[in-house]
């Protein structure tokens, strides 16, 4: 998995590279630092060594699979509500991330880093796993196809799927009752966020040797790239929305990082804290003067990593050294909203359109909605059929708070005194959680009524709710995640 852009290493001339920007994906995934790279700082105006600057650039490949559960109650005459398997999601992505870091005086140092993305899909299968697939409503079903998916059921989307990649024939592509693939998103590539942060060691093992190292740092992740969007209508039009991997998310946090080196064992630590704030332009809209949102801001992150650098061999007059790192890393994603890993499939979903204000929420009639779609797949004119109040539903959700747990090891390789090479893998999951989980609204926010019950067509009611998913026996189930990055740094230190 990529390291994080403020981590750092204890030795000035030492050869790290800046990490690659996951993906959270996901949402968020937390970049990791890599051995005493959390402690390396260029530094600056000393007597020996009057300017440092270092240039890095990572290339990390990131694959990721969830399996996508709902919550199932089959409605009068069945009071179970069990949690079924539906879909299988699967995304690549790409990313090359160049970094700089300056130093401004003594241990105090400037860098940045410009994660691009260069490449990021995403489909959705039936979950098909089991060798011994059993379809049906049974309680003895193991395996899902259009006949019992919950998504199918509920049109969110379509029996013939959808294939974003096709825009001549987008809902034609998934029409066979033994298909597996039921939903291919489109290719997205571009800029998210621009890193920048400012880091300065406080202790530093080089000129005390009985110290360890200690560095602390700020950094703010700042929003460069236009709002991703998702719309089926490609047949009539092209889509930029479609094609961007921006979120319009700012974040700002604060982060420090510790390490000894003792012989051939390098130990270290790190954690770090990111609050995450809507910029201009986002899809985090607030309707909180019209009704009850619940949340308006992104996920934040808090985290932590800890592991040790296994010296086997080491010049220290050349610079040289081969060293191998492993490390575990956890992190905790709370308090917001955000593009889970279903976020397409809700996105422009006719089975999803609702009014943006609980007060004229009968102006919008969603069976004329979906009514429509089913005659005119792909036709945003479906809002207008549901009536005047009608609004495109954009996929972000009310996410349930999880933790996201992994395993990293590789090697480092100091290849000289101002190059280094850094490789390896890192294996990480999610705990499950709802990702579809928006409240009712506040009983409270209107005089009159009923102060335990939430009062349809009133303020009361949370506009971005949408019963379909967000009702109990509704709800979707993000689980057994399995997420994996392949990465390659090398850093250049002057």
């Amino acid at each position: 998995m990529p390291a994080e852009p403020f981590e750092v290493n204890r030795m000035r001339k030492l050869f790290s590279l800046l990490p690659l920007l996951g993906l959270a994906a996901t949402a968020g995934a937390s970049q990791i630092a890599h051995a005493a790279e959390v402690t390396r700082v260029a530094s600056s105006f000393e007597e020996d060594d009057p300017f440092d600057i270092h240039f890095g650039v990572a290339y990390d490949y990131n694959f990721k699979q969830a399996a996508v559960l709902r919550e199932w109650n089959a409605g009068p005459g069945d009071d179970s509500n069990r949690l079924v398997k539906d879909l299988l999601y699967r995304q690549q992505r790409h990313t090359i991330y160049p970094t700089m870091e300056i130093g401004l005086w003594h241990d105090l140092a400037l860098y940045v880093g410009l994660p691009v993305v260069l490449s990021d899909t995403r489909n959705y299968s039936f979950d098909q796993r089991p060798d011994d697939c059993v379809f049906g409503d049974s309680a003895d079903a193991n395996c899902v196809n259009k006949e019992n998916s919950t998504t199918i059921r509920d049109s969110i989307i379509p029996a013939s799927g959808f294939d974003a990649t096709n825009s001549a024939d987008p809902f034609g592509q998934f029409t066979g009752a033994s298909t597996e693939l039921i939903f291919s998103g489109p290719v997205r590539r571009g800029l998210d966020q621009l890193h920048v942060g400012l880091k300065y060691g406080i202790l530093s093992q080089r000129t005390r040797s009985h110290m360890p190292n200690w560095l602390i740092g700020l950094e703010g992740r700042f929003a460069v790239g236009r709002a991703m969007t998702f719309s089926r209508d490609i047949i009539n039009q092209t889509q930029q929305g479609n094609s961007r991997v921006g979120r319009r998310i700012h974040e700002l946090g604060a982060w420090t990082a510790l390490s000894r080196r003792y012989r051939f064992l390098d130990p270290y630590f790190m954690a770090y804290w990111r609050q995450s704030i809507r910029a201009s332009g986002s899809e985090f809209k607030d309707f909180s003067g019209v009704g009850s949102q619940g949340s308006v801001l992104p996920q934040s992150t808090a985290g932590m990593t800890f592991g040790t650098e296994i010296v086997p061999w080491e010049r220290k007059a050349k610079g040289m050294k081969v060293a191998v790192y492993l490390q575990g890393s956890a992190i905790l994603h709370y308090g917001g909203r955000g593009y889970s890993e279903i976020w397409e499939l809700l996105a422009d979903s006719p089975s999803l359109v609702g009014s943006e204000d609980p007060t004229q929420a009968g102006q919008c009639d969603r069976n004329a909605a979906l009514a429509f779609a089913a005659n005119n797949p792909g036709d945003s004119g479906y809002l207008e059929a549901g009536g005047p109040s009608c609004a495109k539903f954009n996929g972000i959700t009310d996410l349930q708070d999880y933790g996201s747990f992994g395993f990293d090891g590789g090697l480092n390789l100091h290849l000289g005194k101002n190059a280094r090479l850094n490789l390896g893998t890192k294996l990480s999951t999610d705990t499950r959680h709802f990702v579809t989980f928006t409240n009712r609204g506040d009983a409270s926010a209107s005089s009159g009524g009923d102060p335990d019950r939430v009062d349809p067509g009133t303020v009361e009611v949370n506009p971005l709710r949408r019963d379909v998913v967000d009702n109990v026996g509704r709800r979707y189930v993000i689980d057994d995640v399995v997420d994996v990055h392949g990465y390659l740094r090398v850093l250049l230190t002057f």
